[in-house]
């Protein structure tokens, strides 16, 4: 299974300060928030009665499947953590014995490293940990130190197996896979297996199109995007932003030139516009709003969206 760098780089960055994701310790925070508007890191260690920050690994977890939300009390620097709405909707309507995890399925499924996880066993029944953290967890580190080498990053300072390390795919992949109903283990450490259910779930999930939020806000989505395109091969691309991106662009070519990342000639058209993308034949990544970016691989989308930039400029 090859991870092209965009999805590389976003599963790292969607992983971020995640450790756990044991039910001893989310029904119990869960049930909280359930019961609060808002919660404290130190409440949660009280609830969990730990000294350690698992709780706020917890909270992490939560709000990089979205449905959790922080903010953080000028006075005291203390971060709040409380439910969306539709979180709290979905928690609240859970049926007495269904698990307090099956309504979130949804949100998990969403979940990129998640994603990757399940198509994994998909294409690799029996997988173990270790199979799966040479394979995937190998070309995160890859990716993640050709960001950090070329210092377009403030958070990526460091090349990462995150989230294909052993922790991660012990302790949270193959315990969310087994709370769904989606994936057996014979043990921590594997061989995994998706469940029939699984199986039947995996098939939908689509590897082609992706939507993600702009996590990290020192990494230009173009940049990354640039060097995704790059990595496969592509050497016609079109651009289109406004000034400043363009130009931002133009010195970032110029830079992987030097430094001599680029392997194949570049042609690279450049339009002014108010909004920004990057097309080639089969691939197109553009940004819907400032929180959102698209990437997809998929010829038949990227045909539609060609078809569309073609009408803007037309108007």
């Amino acid at each position: 299974m090859i991870l092209p760098k965009y999805l590389a780089v976003q599963a790292y960055l969607e992983s971020t300060g995640i450790a756990f994701a044991d039910m001893k310790y989310i029904e119990p925070l869960l049930e909280a928030m359930l019961e609060s508007k808002e919660i404290t890191a130190e409440a949660g260690r009280e609830i969990l009665g730990h000294k350690s920050d698992v709780a706020r690994t917890i909270y992490n977890l939560f709000q990089h499947i979205g449905i959790m939300k922080s903010r953080v009390t000028q006075e005291t620097a203390e971060e709040h953590y409380s439910l969306t709405n539709f979180g709290r909707f979905l928690l609240e309507s859970k049926k007495p014995k269904q698990s307090i995890v099956q309504p979130l399925t949804p949100f998990f499924l969403t979940w990129l490293p998640f994603k990757i996880y399940l198509r994994f066993l998909l294409q690799n029944p029996g997988a173990d940990l270790n199979e799966i953290r040479t394979t995937l967890g190998s070309q995160v580190v890859k990716h993640t130190t050709d960001v950090k080498n070329l210092k377009i990053s403030d958070m990526i300072t460091r090349g990462a197996y995150m989230p294909f390390n052993e922790m991660v795919i012990g302790k949270v992949l193959g315990n969310i896979g087994e709370y769904l109903g989606l994936v057996t283990r014979e043990k921590v450490n594997g061989p995994c297996y998706l469940s029939p259910l699984g199986k039947y779930v995996t098939v939908s999930i689509d590897m082609q199109n992706f939507q993600f939020k702009n996590l990290d806000q020192s990494l230009n989505p173009l940049q990354l995007a640039l060097l995704d395109f790059i990595d496969r091969g592509i050497s016609n691309i079109i651009v289109f932003a406004d000034e400043s991106n363009l130009n931002g662009l133009r010195q970032f070519n110029k830079t992987l030139e030097e430094s001599e990342y680029v392997k194949q000639i570049l042609h690279i058209i450049y339009n002014k516009s108010k909004f920004n993308a990057l097309m080639s034949t089969d691939s197109a990544y553009w940004s819907c709003t400032k929180q959102f970016s698209n990437l997809t691989y998929d010829q038949i989308k990227v045909m539609e969206f060609n078809s569309k930039i073609m009408d803007y400029l037309e108007v």
